[in-house]
């Protein structure tokens, strides 16, 4: 009786002992489901955090993008309120009516009455300064002494002086007509956009102009330069 005691005993022992193993192992299960539910929630507040952080910096970055775009139209406007209001004119590009045959009869025309130009200006120029220089070198010999021969002189110089501005800025003109029937928009009006007539072309192969643009600028409803259309 006594060993039967002693064999209960033990098996009660070991009962225990599993019982109690078997308690440690579902503590541990326990502690980890724990701790991988606490690393989750971690991970996604870090997670979440991150993101606004970068939204934060992205809103910033939009924020800053469109005020440095309100400072500058609204300095624009400080600065040029017309030009603040009017749109950016971007100038359009359109080809030639023209031939090409037509084309290069009206450049042989420009090259010809560019050359009789500046010979002209060549030739007013070598007055002028002729007389200006033998006047400076003290050849007084051809020198007028009358005062009214004086006042006429003087009046030829400044009506040279006059001529030869005037001619320069056609010269400029036709050299700029030449660089359209080049870039392919000759014949076409500046301001616009439509052919301009060849009986005008023929009267001034420099015009840049149509007649009914060229009125609006004499009747002060458009300034030279505003031009929409060209090169």
């Amino acid at each position: 009786m006594a060993k039967k005691k002693t064999v209960k005993k033990k098996t009660v022992a070991k009962k225990a002992v599993k019982a109690k193993v078997a308690k440690k192992a579902v503590a541990k299960k326990a502690v980890k489901k724990t701790v991988k539910k606490v690393a989750k929630k971690a991970v996604k507040k870090v997670a979440k955090k991150a993101v606004k952080k970068t939204a934060k910096k992205a809103v910033k970055k939009v924020a800053k993008k469109a005020v440095k775009k309100v400072v500058k139209r609204t300095a624009v406007k400080v600065a040029n309120p017309v030009a603040a209001l009017a749109p950016a004119k971007k100038k359009i590009k359109i080809k030639s009516p023209l031939s090409k045959k037509e084309l290069k009869k009206f450049r042989a025309v420009l090259m010809d009455k560019r050359r009789s130009l500046i010979g002209d200006m060549n030739g007013m120029e070598s007055g002028s300064l002729g007389r200006n220089l033998q006047e400076s070198s003290g050849d007084l010999s051809n020198a007028p002494t009358h005062p009214a021969d004086i006042g006429s002189d003087n009046f030829e110089q400044e009506f040279t002086l006059g001529l030869l501005e005037s001619e320069r800025v056609l010269l400029l003109e036709i050299d700029n007509a030449i660089g359209r029937i080049d870039g392919g928009t000759y014949g076409v009006c500046l301001g616009t956009g439509k052919p301009i007539g060849k009986a005008r072309l023929t009267a001034r192969p420099w015009c840049k102009y149509g007649i009914e643009y060229k009125k609006m600028i004499e009747q002060g409803l458009v300034r030279p330069g505003e031009e929409s259309f060209g090169d």
